[in-house]
């Protein structure tokens, strides 16, 4: 494969930069929405279900960029020589470049059935161990809420087998419908039902019923397929490994993603066990400025993920080259943010979501340079995770997740302590991916 080869065409691009600002949108007016709706309290119960949903969502988003990078190879990559029987692969998974280990194309696993086999099992993992966190983290109804959960996740593994299928196979216009489709399915069904709430004044309709309503949305793919023949086209899509292969595969690009998701939309979670009950109480504020904040940058790198993944592999010969020049881009992005959100952010807290929603400048500012750096930690696990290198992929991310828990464990403010945690542990985990890059830089790969 060389530079030559097509990653995505202009219209393409398009199609998933508008669908990236439509999943931006949309996730600022839910908030809005909730903002409106509840009161302060109800509105930090609403955050940190938003969190825990988006953050078992992000963990999917790993088996969505194996999807992607599995596909693609199958799709690509000439048949590998003989090796293992039992795997179809010559040599150590994670050794060597990735291109060169797919195996025949008709024996390489069908990647939706599988990636709903996955989200089944991280749904029982949800139900098994919710008696041990939905009582203090679902609010007045846990155990309704924790169902919700594990639907979602089956529903949403589904999207993300789908979206890694299409970004595969280089359909990046229905790939942008079907991310389009989810964010706009979750505005739609949100606003109805906070219109419900205020048309019949039902309490019942209130935070439970935006909760619920975030959640369904997962399940906008099948929407997808009775409207999309191209979608349909992609359903029996196959990995470049067989199903165990496949399946260690995806589970430690999920490992790495469940800490990306800590960090990028679950950070209200480890926000919450860190903080007494009556500081977190009065933490909507922080919290909504943390999500605006980061938003504008991680919303577009999270949808344009499968892109780099493919763009790193089909310009392999040009080395670092691409991820330094995408890495300069987001910290300007960053800077720029950053002077911003310090100056017009805090006008922008009290006139979108009211007066009590007043944040300072420099916690604006800081989260911002803060979100900067996670958006380099996700371009860079992308990097990684293009070489093949799974785990140190997950490492990454992981390593940058203890360090940003550990520093929330620090005596401090608890903004001094989001902004610093933000920052801190995604700059950690960017040396281990850096030093990756490195080696594989030297060795040629």
């Amino acid at each position: 494969m060389t530079s030559s080869t097509p990653t995505i065409t202009p219209r393409g691009a398009t199609g998933v930069g508008l669908a990236s600002l439509v999943a931006a949108a949309s996730g600022y007016l839910v908030l809005l929405i909730a903002a409106r709706t509840l009161d302060p309290a109800r509105n930090a119960e609403f955050l940190v279900f938003w969190a825990l949903l988006f953050g078992l969502f992000g963990v999917l988003g790993g088996l969505q960029n194996e999807v992607t990078r599995a596909v693609r190879v199958a799709r690509h990559a000439p048949a590998a020589p003989a090796g293992d029987p039992a795997t179809g692969i010559s040599g150590a998974p994670d050794a060597g470049p990735p291109i060169a280990s797919a195996p025949p194309a008709d024996t390489g696993v069908r990647v939706l059935p599988a990636a709903l086999t996955i989200g089944g099992a991280l749904a029982l993992v949800v139900a098994a161990t919710s008696p041990l966190w939905a009582g203090r983290l679902l609010g007045t109804e846990p155990w309704t809420l924790a169902v919700v959960l594990c639907v979602a996740v089956v529903a949403f593994a589904g999207h993300s087998g789908l979206a890694g299928a299409l970004g595969g196979a280089g359909r990046w216009t229905t790939y942008a419908r079907l991310v389009g489709a989810e964010a706009g399915l979750r505005l739609l069904l949100v606003g109805g039902v906070a219109l419900a709430g205020a048309a019949v004044g039902l309490d019942a309709l209130g935070v439970v019923g935006l909760e619920t309503a975030s959640a369904a949305a997962a399940a906008a793919w099948l929407l997808v397929l009775i409207a999309s023949r191209q979608a349909r086209a992609n359903l029996g899509a196959r990995a470049d490994a067989r199903r165990s292969v496949f399946a260690r595969r995806a589970g430690q690009a999920m490992v790495g993603a469940a800490s990306s998701a800590a960090l990028v939309v679950g950070f209200p979670v480890l926000l919450r066990v860190t903080t007494s009950d009556a500081v977190y109480a009065a933490a909507a504020p922080l919290l909504l400025a943390v999500s605006m904040t980061r938003a504008p940058l991680l919303i577009p790198l999270t949808a344009y993920t499968g892109v780099a993944i493919t763009h790193f592999l089909a310009h392999r010969e040009q080395g670092v080259r691409p991820l330094v020049r995408l890495a300069g881009a987001v910290v300007g992005v960053g800077v720029l943010g950053a002077g911003a959100a310090g100056l017009v952010g805090p006008w922008l807290m009290v006139v979108l979501f009211g007066p009590a929603y007043d944040v300072a400048p420099w916690v604006l500012a800081a989260l911002t340079l803060a979100a900067a750096v996670l958006a380099l930690l996700t371009l860079t696990g992308a990097a990684v995770l293009s070489l093949g290198q799974h785990q140190a992929y997950a490492w990454g991310w992981v390593v940058a997740t203890v360090v940003s828990f550990a520093v929330l464990l620090m005596p401090a403010s608890i903004e001094l302590r989001t902004a610093l945690s933000l920052a801190v542990g995604p700059l950690v985990g960017v040396a281990v991916h850096a030093a990756v890059i490195d080696r594989a830089r030297r060795a040629g790969r």
